[in-house]
């Protein structure tokens, strides 16, 4: 059953509802195989994530990873750059290196230290290492990354991670389905294995950057986890968790981000001229903490294509909801994705306009104009949902202070796999700004 109107508020803050528990997933099993009790389940895990929701819309809090966050984006913008082959043109690498950067973000956002996932030699393709393009008769086929290819001896902790995640990631592990949900199935095996191996691996950054929080000044960025410094590695569940749901999701969402500026050169051009007047103003002496266009597009960019088409919620007790009686054990989809593109709510609701989220946009497109729960990307819930932003911001400036976006083909397909992406092949080309 799906709603898409004030109802929403009813369901989401309303005690008759709950996410679903999907006892007998993969992530479930694996969560109590490693002693640890399924976030759902837990209370205290549930006010946990509350706190951290909370902490990451302080405006004073989020400007510690002004610097942090900018340095990840300078990395992963000069990797972007040595991507680049005949004409400019990135290579198949794009998305395992958006992957990198949203690990590295992430990382930096939860533990306060950066992980080195974007360490180490670009992968270049050759002739005789580049996969060739797929045809609609490989559809079937899973594309694997570099990392994938390497022999798992020869790679950092860090590019252990990425692929760990790619893994999970590209093959759907956390997509409730008939196979994963089947423990003597081939897949449900395989998804233990790759998410106890993640679950490992975060473990292993989480002890580090407690070692150093604890035998260290406190730097900015450090201040989430220095907050919850009382409960050590009582939080490992939610920090992998904070992985397993948050990499993918923002890194689609970059990446879609990408392609509606590459088709909108004037808007582009707009954003790159506010990174110029922000250089020359910091140049002068000036504090520019916020560069409001650019925040504009990214916005507008989660509101046009969110990553997670839907939340869902289950009644725990009969309730009525538009005038139907709901029984208890219904599954009830919120549709933002359906919401996020009402052209009553949005006006010119496929179209993207960064404007409509300026102070001085057009009052018929203006985005406070609609429902406050229209566009929700990443749900309510989502404790990082403040901080999104900020994290594709500093991206797209670096991106934009060096480069021009462009996309050289056809219009690309959106395929649902979990989360909404952009099907390869990319045909972006990054050009010098002039």
């Amino acid at each position: 059953m799906a709603f898409y109107d004030d109802k929403r508020a009813l369901v989401y803050e309303s005690n008759t509802t709950e996410p679903p528990q999907w006892l007998r997933s993969p992530l479930t099993e694996q969560r109590k195989n490693a002693g640890t009790q399924c976030p759902m389940q837990s209370h205290e895990t549930k006010a946990i994530w509350a706190g951290i929701k909370a902490l990451l819309q302080d405006g004073a809090l989020l400007r510690n990873y002004d610097k942090a966050f900018d340095d990840i984006a300078t990395d992963a913008t000069r990797r972007l750059g040595e991507l680049r082959h005949a004409e400019n043109a990135l290579n198949e690498e794009l998305g395992t290196e958006i992957y990198r950067w949203a690990i590295e973000t992430i990382g930096c956002m939860m533990f306060g230290i950066r992980l080195g996932c974007l360490d180490g030699q670009v992968h270049i393709p050759t002739e005789e290492n580049r996969r060739p393009e797929k045809t609609s008769m490989d559809d079937d086929i899973q594309d694997l990354c570099s990392l994938s290819k390497r022999c798992l001896t020869e790679l950092t902790p860090a590019e252990k991670f990425v692929r760990c995640s790619l893994e999970i990631a590209n093959e759907s592990y956390l997509v409730r389905s008939e196979h994963t949900l089947k423990p003597e199935s081939k897949s449900f095996n395989d998804a233990l294995k790759a998410i106890d191996r993640h679950y490992s691996l975060t473990d292993d950054f989480l002890l580090k950057a407690l070692h150093e929080l604890n035998n260290e000044q406190l730097r900015p960025e450090q201040e989430l986890l220095d907050k919850m410094r009382p409960l050590e590695r009582r939080i490992l569940p939610l920090a992998a968790d904070v992985f397993l749901a948050g990499v993918d999701p923002l890194a689609q969402t970059a990446l879609s981000m990408f392609y509606q500026l590459s088709l909108h050169a004037a808007r582009q051009q707009r954003a790159h001229d506010e990174v110029v007047w922000a250089k020359a103003s910091r140049d002068e002496g000036l504090d520019i903490q916020e560069l409001p266009y650019i925040s504009s597009c990214a916005r507008e960019a989660m509101r046009l294509y969110p990553a997670t088409g839907g939340v869902v919620r289950r009644s725990k007790e009969d309730l009525v909801l538009g005038g139907y009686e709901v029984p208890a054990g219904v599954d009830i989809v919120l549709a933002h994705g359906v919401t996020s593109q009402l052209e009553n709510e949005w006006g010119r609701a496929k179209s993207f306009i960064p404007d409509r989220w300026c102070s001085q946009a057009w009052e018929p497109l203006r985005a406070s104009r609609a429902h406050p729960a229209a566009s929700m990307p990443f749900g309510q819930t989502c404790p990082a949902t403040g901080i999104v932003g900020k994290m594709l911001s500093s991206l797209t400036t670096r991106i934009l202070d060096k480069y021009r976006l462009e996309w050289h083909g056809p219009n690309p397909n959106i395929v649902t796999t979990g989360v909404n992406k952009i099907q390869p092949p990319y045909y972006f080309v990054l050009q010098n700004a002039a």
